[in-house]
Order: C-alpha cells, then structure tokens, then sequence
C-alpha cells in the first residue's frame, strides 16, 4: 500500500485535520495573494469560469479597486483565450500592499474557506525585501487565517528548493527544512524559514505546503506567459559547455500544471498529507545531456563538440564571450533583437543556476501521485512551444524575469 512508504502518524494527523464532518452548500470562498504574479496568475486562469471565481478575493496593490481589477484581468489574461469572457468585480479586490501591517484586516476575509498564498518576492537577486514579504507578511496572513472560524485550508506555496543543498538524489518531503548556512539564495533560505515558522507558530492552522519544483514555461503557450529559466537553459545550450555533468537531472515542470494541480488540492475534500511536492520526479525529470539534444534539434544545428564540462572559475570568461557573440550577431542580422545584455548578470545567473544543477535533485512526486493526481509532462514535449514562444523577446528581457 503506497501510504505505508509515510510516516502513518502524519497521514491520520492530517487525513483528520482535512476531512470535517460536513461540507458546505456554497461554493468555496477562495482568496488568492499573488495573483499578478506567474504561478498566481495561472492559479486564477484555472479558477476562471468556475463557481468559485465569482467569489474570489483577490490581494492586489494598486491606487484604486479599477485599477486593480485591470490587473487581475491583465495577469489571468495572460493565461486566457482573448475571447474569454472574465468578469471581476471591484468588490473582489483587496488593496494592500504585503509589507504592510494592516494588508489582511479587511472583514471580507472573516468569510474566506480557503487560503492560495502565493504572494512572494521570487527573485535571485539578494533584495532587502525578501524577508519582509516572504516570511513577516506571511506571518500576519497566517494569524489572521488563524482566527477564521470557517477556514478549511490554507494552501502555502513554497518551492522544492527550500530543501537545501544537503539532501538527494531523490528528495522527499521533510517536514522540518534547513535554514542556516544551507542555501543557495536568500530566496528558498526565506521560504524554508517561512514554512518552519508557519508550523511552529499556528499548529492549529489548516496549513498544506505545496513545494513546486522548477517551473519554466507553460504546456501550450511556452513562454509566452513568461521566460523566467528559460533562457538560462537556452545559453547552456548555445555555450554547449556547464559546471554539471552531463547525466545532471533537472526537475522541470509547466506553470500551468503546478496551478491545475495546487487548484486540485486546494479543493479536494481529503488529503493524505500535509505537504507536496509539485515535481516531474522520477518518471519526467530530464538529464541536461537531453535537454542539449533537444534544443539542438530544435534549431537543426548540428553538435560539432561534444558537452564540456568545466569548473565554476571558467563561468566568468564564458559569459564575457558570450556577451561579445550576442552583440555580434545582432550587428549582422540587424534584427534589432540583439540589445546588449548585462554580462555580469548573466555571470551570476550562470553560478547559480550551475549549482542548482550541480545538486542533481529529483523531487519524489508520490504523494501527488497518490491523491490521484495526474503526473506532470515531461519538459522536452514542450521545449518546442518554449523555444517558439520566446523568438521574438530579447534576452534582456527574458533575463528581467529572473534579476528584478
């Protein structure tokens, strides 16, 4: 039986915590943070013509409840058909910014059921305000929810990376994480502290952590929504030269299936366990020498070397040459495209992605598996809409995603 591979006592905990006696008549009452973001945005483009959406409560800063609503629409919109019907009204809107100390005392709240939070400063970049946002903001939201008194579920989404770098090859989901000395960025260090604090502090919390793996892209528009990772992926393979082995797996999944999916376990009347992760694991993860192969293929150039390993001292030059060939080529097509990049950000961003990739972690997806979730494509059936989709965005820009 699959849930004897858990701790049982966690399964009970749990199984009892999300399972009341009776469910309500009307339709959950969800309120999403994050929703301008990339994974908000695709959460609410799932809720999107459900019975639900209409009573969605939605955190947004802006000037003014219309201004808000033309956010929200702007950021589902960016998920949606154009012809797509959305209604949103103003009344849906919470204005509040999440530094702020008074962002969830709005008594709209005291009738939510269910909580997305996903509101998060997600960048790689080390900004003063990680910490205020990702965890003190995350604090206030969770003492509020804390005293609702028809709260369900409170969905928090962290990342799989808040595991740190002592762990692998196959990582599953330890419900203590590793803060100090044991990251990368100050990002997933940020979420680790965030979801410790979260059990700690509000153990009577309905609390449920989603930990998604690496989401680049969407299944069917690419990056149309956003390049984030991408591009650093594609310079890896036009550099045909990393600090990872070959044989290094990358756990990739589309931003549409982490939304179908947090959707899904927000909703569904039982949960086994109290924290998933969103991952491709073991069955789609994808080894950077595949990945080289596909993209190579994409763009019928044939390999004339093959993948070079190198130390992580060589990454400086690399980055210093790359930006010279980019600035060449765009001088010889005259696309226009080819604006000059910020070679000491592609250097850094160039470290850091290689010592994600040099953990070769593999995200174990059995507990997701075993509510009867569908597994996540594998990335290389997508690559393709990726690789369409962002033709025509400088690399400049696909570089803001990820250092803003």
């Amino acid at each position: 039986m699959l849930f004897n591979l858990f701790p049982r006592s966690e399964w009970l905990r749990h199984k009892q915590q999300a399972a009341p006696p009776s469910l309500p008549a009307a339709p959950p009452r969800i309120f999403l943070t994050g929703v301008t973001g990339f994974v908000g945005g695709a959460i609410a483009a799932e809720l999107a013509g459900s019975e639900s959406f209409k009573e969605m409560l939605f955190l947004v800063r802006a000037e003014c409840a219309a201004e808000g609503v033309r956010r929200v629409r702007e950021s589902i919109a960016r998920f949606t058909p154009a012809e797509m019907p959305l209604h949103i009204s103003e009344s849906q809107i919470i204005l509040a910014d999440l530094k702020d100390a008074q962002a969830f005392a709005d008594p709209r709240l005291d009738r939510v059921s269910h909580v997305i939070h996903g509101a998060a400063v997600t960048s790689f970049a080390d900004r003063p305000d990680i910490w205020e946002i990702n965890v003190d903001a995350t604090m206030r939201l969770a003492e509020r929810c804390s005293r609702l008194p028809g709260l369900r579920r409170f969905m928090y989404v962290g990342t799989a990376m808040a595991c740190g770098v002592a762990r692998g090859p196959v990582v599953t989901e330890s419900l203590r994480l590793p803060v100090e000395r044991a990251h990368l960025v100050p990002y997933t260090a940020s979420k680790a502290q965030a979801e410790n604090q979260l059990r700690e502090r509000f153990p009577q919390l309905p609390l449920v952590t989603l930990r998604p793996s690496i989401i680049v892209g969407h299944s069917s528009l690419g990056c149309k929504p956003s390049a984030s990772i991408f591009w650093i992926l594609k310079v890896v393979s036009q550099l045909n030269r990393f600090v990872c082995p070959p044989t290094a797996c990358l756990d990739i999944v589309p931003v549409d299936y982490c939304a179908r999916t947090i959707v899904a376990l927000t909703l569904k009347e039982t949960l086994g366990f109290s924290v998933y992760h969103i991952s491709a694991g073991r069955s789609g993860s994808v080894m950077v020498e595949q990945l080289l192969q596909a993209f190579h293929g994409l763009n019928a150039v044939a390999r004339r070397q093959p993948y070079e390993r190198v130390p992580e001292a060589a990454l400086r030059q690399m980055a210093l040459a790359y930006g010279v060939r980019h600035a060449v080529q765009g001088s010889a097509t005259r696309t226009g495209r080819n604006e000059p990049i910020n070679t000491r950000m592609l250097h850094k961003a160039l470290m850091l992605y290689g010592r994600f990739s040099r953990l070769n972690y593999v995200f174990d997806e059995r507990r997701l598996l075993s509510e009867g979730l569908a597994p996540a494509p594998c990335f290389l059936d997508y690559i393709g809409q990726c690789e369409r989709s962002a033709a025509k965005m400088s690399l400049k820009a696909q570089m803001a995603h990820d250092f803003k």
